[in-house]
Formats: C-alpha cells, sequence, structure tokens
C-alpha cells in the first residue's frame, strides 16, 4: 500500500488527472463507455481554485484511442506540483492512468459511468477510489475524487483560453 500524503498536495498528486480490471457498467444516456470520444468534452483547458492552489489542467483532443493531459498546481505564483494522465481505450474501457509528478500510478481507473457524471473507478486502491468529472454545461466542470466512504472534495475548474 502507498504512503499517504495529506492536504491540497495529496489531492493535487492524485487527481488529475488527477487515475486495471472491472467491469464496465451501462448507463441510461446510452454513451459508450469503451469509446475515449465519450472524453472528448475535456478537450482544452482548464482553471480553478482548489484551496489554496491555483489549478490548470490541459487536455488533448481525442486521437487513435488515447487523450493525454498536465495538470499544473500553483501557490503564490510558484509551481507547487504536477502531474500527467493519460486516457486510452484497454480492454472494451476508457481507462484513466494517473502520473502523478510523472510516476505511472500502478492501478488504473475504468470508466463505469457517463450518466450525469463520468465517474472512474477502481475499488483496489488505496485513495482515491473513485474520480468523478461532473460536466455542467460546454465550459465549467465539478471534479471530486472520494474515498471507499464516497467522501472526498470537490471544486471548480473553468474552461479557459490555452496559453500559445
Amino acid at each position: 500500500m502507498r504512503r499517504r500524503r495529506s492536504g491540497a498536495r495529496m489531492t493535487a498528486s492524485i487527481l488529475g488527472l488527477a487515475l486495471t480490471t472491472g467491469c464496465v457498467a451501462g448507463n441510461a444516456a446510452g454513451q459508450d463507455e469503451g469509446n475515449i470520444t465519450t472524453m472528448a468534452f475535456l478537450s482544452g483547458c482548464w482553471s480553478g481554485l482548489m484551496g489554496d492552489l491555483d489549478m490548470r489542467e490541459q487536455w488533448t483532443e481525442t486521437e487513435a484511442g488515447v487523450m493525454l493531459g498536465t495538470t499544473r498546481y500553483f501557490r503564490d505564483g510558484a509551481l507547487a506540483d504536477f502531474e500527467f494522465a493519460m486516457m486510452l481505450e484497454e480492454d472494451g474501457a476508457v481507462v484513466l492512468w494517473p502520473y502523478p509528478r510523472g510516476n505511472r500510478s500502478p492501478r488504473g481507473f475504468p470508466l463505469v459511468s457517463t450518466d450525469g457524471e463520468y465517474t472512474f473507478e477502481n475499488l483496489e486502491h488505496d485513495f482515491p477510489v473513485r474520480i468523478i468529472y461532473r460536466r455542467i454545461g460546454q465550459d465549467r466542470l465539478e471534479p471530486r475524487i472520494e474515498g471507499t466512504d464516497g467522501e472526498g472534495p470537490t471544486w471548480s475548474l473553468d474552461r479557459v483560453p490555452c496559453p500559445s
């Protein structure tokens, strides 16, 4: 089991988006969790506050069954943390693989639901076991990470122009 970090730094290092097994559940919307285009709405740049951290996330477009993400966390104008992420089609599911501080997580998080929220889940992971993206219109996200008790932080990200 991995050592747990505390506070915003733990949250920052785990998300990213902040994360290989499992069944893929169906959904009422009829979307296909096995198709990366389900997550195409993430493509682009997002920004928001997570506690005292200024969080900036960028996702590539979907291409060849893969999306890549980078997340940077700033405090008082200085880089406090970073991580990479990869979403890909794997064994009939979309799987989120986090790379906190550039190191691949030992466990991927399959997309298990797209019914109103996009939920990636791996109950074998210590924390988080769920990474959830709630889409609010075209230009706002409410990401959330949860433990086995369903508790965890939620924050807001707004779509912003990507830096040139």
